[in-house]
């Protein structure tokens, strides 16, 4: 019998954003569903969320499929900053996932331990964008 934790189920990761009408801007959520399972959700017109078939093992091929699947409605990801690692800050930092941002974000000190790292980190230089966005699912309880 698979473990399902209900922290990592459904699991957002990142978010996406694509261009088409009658809208204009959709949102489109990677989430992880089991373990090494991510897959692209789309916003709904009613703010629901609709699974695509768009599924991968790592969330670097999941980014990758994406910008494949959706190339032609100007498939972008979130700019949500960059995470540094810590004790020792790293110079250049690396780009952060939305988790990420969040987790970092929400901390009273901006810290977060970072479980597939094994360290502490925080992430600095979100978009605007996505820190309204943070708080606008976080509010709509979808993170």
């Amino acid at each position: 019998m698979e473990n399902k934790s209900p922290e990592n189920h459904n699991k957002l990761i990142h978010i996406g954003l694509i261009y088409r009408r009658p809208k204009g801007r959709y949102l489109l959520f990677l989430r992880k569903n089991e373990a090494n399972h991510l897959v692209w959700y789309e916003e709904g017109d009613n703010n629901d969320e609709r699974e695509t078939n768009v599924a991968a093992q790592t969330i670097e091929e999941a980014i990758r499929l994406g910008r494949s699947r959706w190339k032609n409605h100007a498939f972008r990801t979130l700019t949500c900053g960059f995470r540094y690692t810590l004790p020792e800050r790293d110079e250049h930092g690396m780009n952060a996932l939305f988790y990420q941002m969040a987790a970092s974000y929400n901390s009273s000190n901006g810290i977060y331990f970072d479980d597939e790292l094994g360290h502490n980190c925080f992430v600095q230089a979100a978009s605007i964008e996505a820190r309204n966005l943070l708080k606008t699912l976080s509010l709509q309880k979808k993170i």
